[in-house]
C-alpha cells in the first residue's frame, strides 16, 4: 500500500499449519498392533464354466470352522448365480454362507433401467470396508469374489468407455485402459488387506494375439496371488478335476498334481472336498 508517498510492502497474513491426517496417538497405534498374518491363502480360481472353481471356495471350511460359525461370505458379479445354487444344492442353504449381490440398476433420462456401474463398484468397496472395519466380531473364515472377469471387462471397462464418451466397440487409448485398470484394482487391492481367506474366481480365455488359452482377467493380477487352481472336466469319464498350478508356500504335495474334485455317477454328482 502506499501512505503519504511512502511504500509500505504489505504483510501476508501466515496460514495456519495444516492438521496432520494422522496423529501422533494413531502412528504409536500402529506400532503396537498386531501385524501377524491369519491366513496364508489368496487363491486365482480358473475354469471353463461349471468346472467345480465355487464349489471349492464354498467347502474350504473344516467341520470344526462349521460348528464354530464360521462364515464364508461371497460377492457375485455372474449371472448364473452359481454362488446362491451351489449354496443351495451342496450346502442345505447354510446361513452361514452369505451371498451379496451388489449389482446396482438406475432409472436413465429416457425412463429406463439400465445398470448403473458407479454404483455397483461403490457397493462392492462399501462391503469391503465394512468387512475389514468390523472383521474381529464377524467371524468370517474366507472371502469369495465370483465373477473377476465380469468385473473387469463388463463393469470397469463400460464405465470408463462411459468416462471417455467411447464407443462400446471403438478402440481404445492406452491412457484409457489405465483407468480402467484402476477401477478394477480399487477394489481388488481392498479385499487383499482383508486377513481372511480369498478366492478370486474368473475363466479361462483364448488371448486375441498369440490365440493362446489364457486367463480371463488383468495380466499381471496372477503375480499377486499367493495360488493358482486351474479347473477342467473331463466329458468322457465325467469327473471334475482342479491342479494348482502355483503356491507360494512349500506344498509340494499340492502342486501340479490333477485331483477329483467331483463326479457324476448314475446322474447324481459325488463332491470330494479339496482344500489349499
Amino acid at each position: 500500500m502506499v501512505l503519504s508517498g511512502i511504500s509500505i510492502p504489505l504483510i501476508k497474513k501466515q496460514e495456519e499449519p495444516a492438521a496432520p491426517i494422522f496423529s501422533q496417538k494413531e502412528i504409536e497405534g500402529w506400532m503396537t498392533e498386531d501385524n501377524s498374518v491369519k491366513s496364508d491363502i489368496c487363491a486365482l480360481l480358473v475354469g471353463d464354466p461349471k468346472t467345480g472353481k465355487t464349489g471349492m471356495a464354498l467347502d474350504c471350511r473344516t467341520e470344526e470352522e462349521k460348528a464354530a460359525g464360521m462364515k464364508i461370505v461371497c460377492i457375485e458379479l455372474n449371472s448364473d448365480n452359481g454362488c446362491k445354487l451351489n449354496k443351495k444344492i451342496f450346502h442345505k442353504d447354510d446361513p452361514t454362507i452369505i451371498v451379496i449381490d451388489p449389482r446396482e440398476f438406475s432409472v436413465n433420462e429416457s425412463g429406463d433401467w439400465e445398470f448403473d456401474y458407479i454404483r455397483t463398484m461403490a457397493k462392492i468397496k462399501a462391503f469391503l470396508a465394512y468387512l475389514k472395519i468390523n472383521l474381529g466380531k464377524l467371524k468370517i473364515k474366507a472371502l469369495v469374489f465370483d465373477g473377476a472377469d465380469v468385473y473387469l471387462s463388463e463393469i470397469c471397462e463400460n464405465q470408463m468407455r462411459m468416462d471417455e464418451h467411447l464407443d462400446i466397440a471403438g478402440g481404445v487409448k492406452m491412457t484409457f485402459w489405465k483407468r480402467r485398470n484402476k477401477y478394477f484394482y480399487d477394489v481388488m487391492n481392498m479385499m487383499f488387506t482383508i486377513d481372511v481367506d480369498k478366492y478370486v474366481i474368473t475363466h479361462f480365455k483364448e488371448d486375441s494375439e498369440t490365440k493362446k488359452i489364457t486367463y480371463s482377467i488383468q495380466k499381471d493380477f496372477p503375480d499377486k496371488v499367493h495360488q493358482i487352481v486351474e479347473f477342467r472336466k473331463d466329458v468322457k469319464t465325467n469327473k471334475y478335476y482342479l491342479k494348482v498350478v502355483s503356491d507360494r508356500r512349500d506344498k509340494p504335495e499340492l502342486l501340479n498334481q490333477e485331483k477329483v474334485i467331483m463326479e457324476v455317477v448314475d446322474n447324481k454328482k459325488i463332491w470330494h472336498t479339496t482344500r489349499l
